[in-house]
């Protein structure tokens, strides 16, 4: 059997259970997301945004509180008082004392935030990876997720977002979009807190 045929064979082989083992981690990642998340009904928790422009050597860094309410309404408030509010329909950005509001259907790059963002907290794998490439890797404390987009106007802008997940609990740790531009957001989230009572009303955005 010649050398090149054998060596052709090694690597289909090995091909086929990287897939293999591939396919179990992505099952397995997304088994443990939807029970781990099932009965989470709201969360609070500290955050800190940090903020990478691709011409500035600084980064620069808020802190803040986050509450999160399923199925998608979302409140990052700034210790600052500014603030980024996300509900199923609009997306509103507090600056000093500018607010914009925006309709999220309207904006790819917010679209896919809001969609993400909402199915890590409430663990819905098929929403978080619609239109992405996935990779799936495991440490032995965090799940982290890889997602590229593969077309449409969000491929324009995004590079890639790389999700990671606490291995204990399935809640989400961190959140870093990377734009084409070569600037970058990252979330980082702490002092978790489950199903915590939250007014509604904080996450009303005037249309």
């Amino acid at each position: 059997m010649k050398i090149k045929y054998i060596i052709l064979q090694i690597m289909l082989f090995v091909a086929i259970v990287a897939q293999a083992q591939s396919v179990d981690l992505t099952q397995q990642f997304q088994g443990e997301l939807k029970t781990k998340n099932r009965d989470v009904t709201s969360i609070e928790c500290r955050f800190e945004q940090l903020r990478e422009v691709s011409v500035l050597a600084d980064v620069a860094r808020k802190e803040g509180d986050f509450y999160f309410v399923p199925p998608c309404k979302m409140l990052l408030k700034f210790d600052d008082s500014d603030y980024i509010k996300m509900n199923d329909t609009h997306f509103a950005i507090k600056t000093k004392e500018s607010v914009t509001t925006t309709k999220i259907a309207s904006n790819p790059m917010l679209r896919n935030l809001n969609a993400i963002l909402a199915a890590c907290m409430v663990g819905n794998f098929d929403v978080m990876t619609r239109g992405f490439d996935v990779k799936i890797s495991r440490s032995t404390s965090e799940w982290v997720v890889t997602l590229t987009p593969q077309r449409g106007k969000a491929s324009a802008k995004i590079a890639r977002i790389v999700i990671h997940f606490a291995c204990g609990d399935m809640s989400l740790n961190s959140l870093k979009m990377e734009e084409r531009s070569g600037d970058a957001t990252t979330y980082l989230f702490t002092d978790k807190r489950f199903n915590t009572a939250i007014d509604n009303n904080i996450f009303n955005i005037a249309g």
